[in-house]
């Protein structure tokens, strides 16, 4: 058995390794991850995010891609997704399919494609890049279930500071996604017996953002010392919702990072971050006979200890304040613990275990709690293109 487990390790090393070729760079990867756990109601009914835990056992996705670059200025990636739908079917996705023209005259750089926006601090990390199993609250509610995704063209300024310091301006339209791994959606009988009613309500997932989306991101990292790394960032959002009416959104995150050896890898660290998500919509029912316009904002903090190598602490708090008169937006806080195990076979191939407990309250479910354990499996170097 320890055998097998050690050359199924070697074999997804060796077909992730980096493939070169003169001025040409293929580099592939694979990531998994699962979950197993439970929750004190419908595992189901506490996920927000598309790829949080839905069930005891949740294949969170099988994430399959690669990064190419050729010479000094093309790259591009791809990401692929396939997880276990709420029917226990597997089902997939391209996450990210785009080309990029980088370090181009004056500091500018472009991307084109399917695309995770570079809004927020989570939006376009990778379900292998989040530091807890599931989605912090905000990136699902205000950008969507699966997270702001869009077909965009994106132009990024990398300004001429003497700290690092990026504006990216994208224009686009959300993905329209066919397929179910989120929630499940409560349909009434009575809904089709009374179409008068069914018309005014107002769902608030269509306050997404969908069509002709700009989006805007300042972004900086100031190193204070080797030892002492701040990076901070400010987003804005705006375009036509589900409702055809409009929707902007605001937001603002810091983070800081201390490292024990410094630019060394290796010592003790501790990671923060704060942030803070303003949003204001229109919105309208199915006849017209209904509309106004409503806002929210909500919050999202977590800290990591990493109190020896290879091994973190987290603790993490998230609230979202809510909009009464709008189904489906209720007030929620939800406050989390981690431990998270990190190990490395190789130079190809390691990942990490973690064991997570979370404390969910919202005015529609009361509260709830959820215990979850993940594994995670990487091959490949994770160089990945941004």
């Amino acid at each position: 058995m320890h055998k097998t487990y050690l050359t199924a390790m070697g074999l997804g090393s060796l077909l992730c390794s980096p493939l070169h070729a003169s001025d040409f760079l293929l580099d592939p990867f694979a990531h998994i991850n699962t979950t197993i756990g439970a929750s004190s109601t419908d595992e189901d009914a506490l996920a927000s995010h598309a790829h949080d835990p839905n069930d005891e056992f949740s294949l969170q996705g099988i994430e399959l891609g690669f990064a190419t670059q050729y010479g000094d200025h093309f790259a591009s990636f791809v990401n692929y997704n396939l997880f276990l739908d709420l029917d226990n079917k597997l089902d997939g996705e391209w996450e990210e399919a785009f080309i990029k023209l980088r370090e181009l005259p004056g500091g500018f750089e472009v991307r084109g494609g399917r695309l995770l926006n570079r809004v927020t601090s989570q939006n376009n990390v990778h379900l292998h890049g989040w530091h807890f199993v599931d989605a912090n609250l905000i990136t699902a509610r205000f950008l969507g279930n699966e997270g702001l995704l869009t077909n965009s063209a994106e132009l990024s300024w990398r300004l001429p500071t003497e700290h690092t310091s990026m504006i990216s301006v994208a224009y686009g339209d959300a993905i329209a996604h066919d397929h179910e791994h989120g929630h499940h959606e409560d349909h009434d009988d009575h809904h089709d017996d009374d179409d008068d009613d069914h018309d005014e309500e107002i769902h608030g997932e269509e306050a997404a953002l969908a069509d002709d989306i700009i989006t805007v991101r300042w972004m900086g990292q100031y190193n204070h010392t080797d030892f002492h790394q701040f990076t901070y960032g400010a987003s804005f959002m705006t375009g036509d919702n589900g409702y055809g009416k409009s929707t902007d959104i605001y937001g603002l995150d810091l983070q800081y990072m201390w490292r024990e050896n410094g630019l060394e890898p290796g010592g003790k660290h501790i990671r923060t971050l704060v942030e803070a998500v303003y949003r204001e919509f229109d919105f309208a029912s199915e006849d017209g006979d209904v509309s106004g316009s409503a806002e929210e904002w909500g919050i999202h903090t977590h800290i990591g200890y990493g109190f020896m190598d290879n091994w973190e602490l987290g603790a993490r708090y998230g609230y979202i304040e809510g909009v009464d008169h709008v189904e489906e937006l209720p007030e929620r806080h939800r406050a989390s613990l981690a431990l998270t195990r990190s190990f490395e076979f190789n130079d190809y191939a390691g990942g990490h275990a973690r064991l997570q407990y979370n404390h969910d309250h919202s005015s529609e479910f009361g509260g709830e709690d959820s215990i979850w354990l993940q594994f995670q499996f990487d091959f490949g170097k994770g160089n990945e293109i941004r």
